[in-house]
C-alpha cells in the first residue's frame, strides 16, 4: 500500500507558498505611490497648508468663485516667510482654471517639491479639482 499524505502536503504547502507570493507581487505593483515625500519638510508644509485651507471647504469655494487674489492671500498668510509658491488649479479634465497666475514669484534655480491635492467644491455641483503646489525655499 503507497501512503499519498505525504504527496498531498507537499502540493499544499507548494500551492501556499505560490499563493503568497503572487499576492505580494500583485500588491506591491498596483498600491499606490505616495503623494509625499515623508522626508521632505516643504512637502509636508504644502500638504498641511492645502488641508488647513480645505478644512471648512474655504479653498473649494475660493475656487468656485475663481477668486484667485484671496487664493493667493491665504496661502500666503499660511506659508511661512522664505518659501515661495506657485498653485495651478485644474478640472476634471486636467484643464487649468486659473487665468493668471497664483504665485508670490518661484524662482527657478532653486530646488523646488510639488504636491498634489486633489479638492472638492461644496456647492450643490459637486466639483471636483486637483491643485498642484510648488513649493521652494528661498535662502
Amino acid at each position: 500500500m503507497l501512503d499519498n499524505r505525504g504527496q498531498m502536503r507537499t502540493i499544499e504547502a507548494f500551492l501556499a507558498i505560490l499563493l503568497l507570493f503572487s499576492t505580494i507581487a500583485l500588491t506591491t505593483t498596483i498600491s499606490p505611490a505616495s503623494n509625499v515625500d515623508n522626508d521632505d519638510p516643504l512637502a509636508t508644509l504644502g500638504i498641511q497648508s492645502l488641508v488647513s485651507m480645505d478644512n471648512d471647504g474655504r479653498l473649494g469655494r475660493l475656487i468656485d468663485d475663481g477668486n484667485w487674489t484671496d487664493l493667493a492671500d491665504a496661502l500666503s498668510s499660511l506659508l511661512p516667510v522664505g518659501i515661495s509658491y506657485n498653485l495651478t488649479i485644474c478640472d476634471k479634465n486636467s484643464r487649468t482654471l486659473n487665468d493668471v497666475p497664483i504665485s508670490n514669484g518661484i524662482a527657478s534655480d532653486y530646488e523646488m517639491v510639488s504636491v498634489q491635492y486633489p479638492c472638492a467644491s461644496p456647492a450643490s455641483q459637486g466639483n471636483c479639482y486637483l491643485i498642484r503646489l510648488q513649493l521652494a525655499r528661498v535662502r
